[in-house]
């Protein structure tokens, strides 16, 4: 039996936990908000419009005195941020969503539709199939694949989920044995065990991007997707924000909660880096060099930033009942390379890189307008089904 110890692919993060008492002695230390002060604020946030939880109150750093009340309530926490998307997409009009996060199916749409994306080597699942491109359906299979096959290198992950949970950069195949984008050397047998036993939902194999040399030079190998916010109101579909999800030197992928990953704030006009993050709540601090190329992040421009959002505002186009949609784009040396959509992007990740609350002055309205279209556009869908319910009628 394979222990947790053992798992090849990136397991799950832990559970997030109440603050510790350690963690709001060091905030009292250093910010000067006692502990009672801590808990009066984690109780007001909890309960308003972010939806801050106790752990997102320390993470996010809204206990930081030099905020104000207001402030401090434009910080959203996960349920926070899913109420803002909800709201600008509705459930009701959004019956695209399945789609959307059908990793293989979405992109093989992209494919056709000539918007550059990943490409598909082979899907691990039970029962579906895929057209022409290859399933695999036994631990046998993958690992034939795996030997006569691919083509490395590949980038691993599974059908559904999210944050990088499962996923696995494999540069090369040497006899038995896959090297892993993390320095890890494991077999080519127990990788196939894991993909069939722990993802029946499927694991898709796909051909590793490869990065930008201007990029490669900042960050090195690993791939930092750039998550790009799109609204749709009444005017039409534009960019909200732009971070950049910076790996971790020893990681294979670019989620933050990995340990050492850092996130950057990119100016929404120029694409250039204005600040880079690293660490969350006490621990964060601003970085101005690379820990390991040690080039300079502030001024730093992402190539290709105009083709970037046209590549964005573009495929939200392709869905636009959809409000607000987020976008995980690679940056290839020929342009941008879309990774995934998500329905329900994670505005906490803005909040670490801005260090400020995404209900602000700016954003805010946004939202807010996102959402009066597509409740303009239900209450319109819905008075037409009655003025057609009432017109059968009247006719027996």
């Amino acid at each position: 039996m394979i222990t947790t110890a053992d798992k090849i692919l990136l397991a799950a993060p832990k559970d997030p936990r109440p603050a510790a008492a350690e963690t709001m002695v060091a905030v009292a230390r250093r910010f000067g908000v006692g502990p009672l002060g801590q808990m009066r604020e984690m109780m007001a946030l909890r309960w308003g419009p972010g939806k801050l939880a106790s752990h997102e109150y320390f993470s996010t750093g809204a206990y930081d005195p030099a905020l104000s009340k207001a402030q401090k309530r434009e910080y959203v926490g996960k349920i926070g941020s899913y109420e803002l998307n909800v709201a600008a997409s509705p459930m009701k009009l959004t019956g695209t969503r399945a789609f959307l996060r059908d990793k293989v199916m979405y992109t093989a749409l992209l494919t056709q539709l000539g918007l550059a994306t990943t490409h598909t080597q082979a899907v691990v699942h039970g029962d579906r199939v895929f057209g022409n491109i290859t399933t695999l359906r036994t631990p046998e299979q993958v690992e034939d694949f795996l030997r006569t096959s691919a083509v490395y290198p590949l980038f691993a992950k599974p059908c559904e989920g999210a944050a990088s949970v499962g996923s696995a950069l494999i540069e090369r195949r040497e006899a038995d044995s896959l090297h892993l984008g993390n320095g890890r050397v494991v077999p080519v047998a127990q990788f196939a065990r894991e993909v069939v036993a722990d993802y029946p939902e499927g694991f898709i194999l796909q051909s590793a991007i490869k990065q930008h040399s201007a990029m490669t030079d900042m960050t090195g190998a690993s791939v930092g997707t750039l998550r790009v916010v799109t609204l749709r109101d009444e005017n039409g579909i534009s960019p909200l924000y732009t971070v950049w999800k910076v790996p971790s030197p020893t990681a294979m992928s670019d989620n933050f909660w990995q340990a050492g990953s850092m996130v950057a704030l990119i100016d929404d006009h120029s694409g250039q880096v204005k600040q880079c993050n690293i660490g969350s709540g006490p621990a964060a601090e601003w970085i101005d060099k690379h820990p390991v190329s040690g080039l300079v992040f502030e001024g730093y421009q992402i190539p290709h930033w105009d083709k970037l959002i046209e590549t964005a505002c573009t495929g939200h186009g392709l869905f636009p009942e959809f409000g607000v949609v987020g976008w995980d784009i690679a940056m290839g040396e020929d342009g941008p390379v879309i990774i995934e959509c998500n329905d329900n992007p994670y505005h906490v990740l803005w909040q670490l890189a801005a260090r400020e609350g995404i209900r602000n002055n700016r954003f805010l309205p946004r939202f807010e307008a996102a959402t009066a279209r597509s409740n303009a556009i239900l209450q319109s869908k819905v008075s037409t089904f009655r003025a057609r319910q009432s017109a059968k009628s009247a006719k027996s």
